[in-house]
């Protein structure tokens, strides 16, 4: 990177040393690392809504069946079951489920939950275009920072070429 660009940087960055430049990075790794978390987080509240809902929806279209299936009299649930076994199955493992996840609210809210996923997606595509900017930030800013190291060391090597030359 020319060094008119970091320069630039730094300007705009307000960033007066080395140290701070170096602080600055850090601070950009670490906001890096939270988005991150935040978008893993996000991913899988998004994946709770779609299971609870999947869930909820097989209980509620299965649970006539599940009902008729327990009024009848002994002698008939054993062909009645034969017949739908598929449903009572379904019925009974998101019965399981919802009763697992749903805690203390009996209530299948699903249209809820639907926007919920709709919100939480936004939310993820926002953290998305955060991270991206993010690391293009992180990418300039270590750029400019080994351009000045470079530069030191140009200085440093320089400084002793005039020491030998002195040494003479």
């Amino acid at each position: 990177m020319p060094s008119n660009v970091s320069y630039q940087y730094l300007k705009e960055k307000n960033i007066t040393s080395l140290s701070e430049l170096k602080e600055s990075i850090s601070a950009l790794r670490d906001k890096n690392y939270k988005t991150t978390r935040a978008i893993k987080n996000t991913e899988k509240s998004i994946d709770d809504r779609i299971k609870l809902i999947d869930q909820a929806e097989k209980y509620l279209k299965h649970k006539d069946t599940y009902k008729a299936y327990t009024k009848l009299k002994k002698s008939k649930q054993e062909d009645f079951y034969n017949e739908h076994t598929a449903e009572i199955i379904l019925f009974e493992s998101a019965k399981k489920y919802l009763k697992d996840h749903l805690g203390e609210s009996k209530s299948l809210t699903i249209s809820k939950w639907k926007s919920e996923v709709t919100a939480l997606k936004k939310e993820k595509d926002s953290l998305y275009s955060q991270i991206i900017d993010l690391r293009k930030e992180v990418e300039q800013a270590e750029s400019v920072r080994s351009c000045i190291e470079k530069l030191q060391q140009e200085n440093r090597e320089l400084s002793q070429v005039k020491k030998q030359e002195l040494d003479l």
